[in-house]
């Protein structure tokens, strides 16, 4: 990184937004599977009694984890669409578009690379 510049992938923000918030919906979805461990699954009652204390504190960590894991993914998707608003408005003011459009016609907002063709900086 240059010294005194952000370079910032608009795209790349996205994608790790969609991914983040992917990864949370999986870990909701593991809840449901230590609890399918009953005695004659594993085998020993002591060990199905730490699987269970296993799952009740992965539980409650899970949750926290989930809770951060789709902040974390929001505020890259929602980067990702105001650096890409941004560099469409700064387009238009040097470009001096008249229609308030970019020249292909973009949307904005939703990822990817910049009207100029380059990733943010």
């Amino acid at each position: 990184m240059t010294e005194g510049r952000l370079r910032v992938s608009t795209e790349d923000l996205h994608t790790a937004g969609v991914g983040l918030r992917t990864v949370a919906t999986e870990f909701e979805g593991l809840d449901k599977l230590l609890d399918a461990y009953d005695r004659r699954t594993v085998g020993h009652k002591l060990l199905q009694e730490r699987l269970q204390e296993f799952s009740d504190g992965w539980n409650d960590n899970r949750e926290k984890m989930i809770e951060e894991i789709k902040g974390l993914g929001e505020v890259a998707k929602t980067a990702g669409e105001a650096y890409t608003q941004i560099d469409d408005e700064l387009y238009k003011a040097l470009v001096g578009d008249k229609n308030g459009k970019s020249d292909k016609g973009g949307k904005g907002g939703k990822g990817g690379k910049s009207k100029t063709g380059k990733d943010q900086k």
